[in-house]
């Protein structure tokens, strides 16, 4: 089988494309960071039973009375 170049391989680009938000930025578009947007999403399903809750971990070190 013969291996097809994409144009980007025959002719690759002189300068990388840079992608920016700045635009949207100033019409007052607002960004919410992936830790975040990804740790709400998990609460959520968590809450509408999609996902199981972890029990909380049990203490490493025991005290013996």
């Amino acid at each position: 089988m013969r291996h097809q170049m994409c144009s980007d391989e025959v002719n690759p680009r002189a300068k990388p494309y840079k992608f920016s938000n700045q635009k949207l930025r100033d019409l007052g578009l607002e960004f919410t960071p992936v830790k975040q947007c990804l740790y709400e999403t998990v609460k959520s399903l968590q809450e509408k039973g999609h996902l199981p809750v972890p029990p909380p971990p049990e203490d490493s070190v025991r005290i013996q009375a």
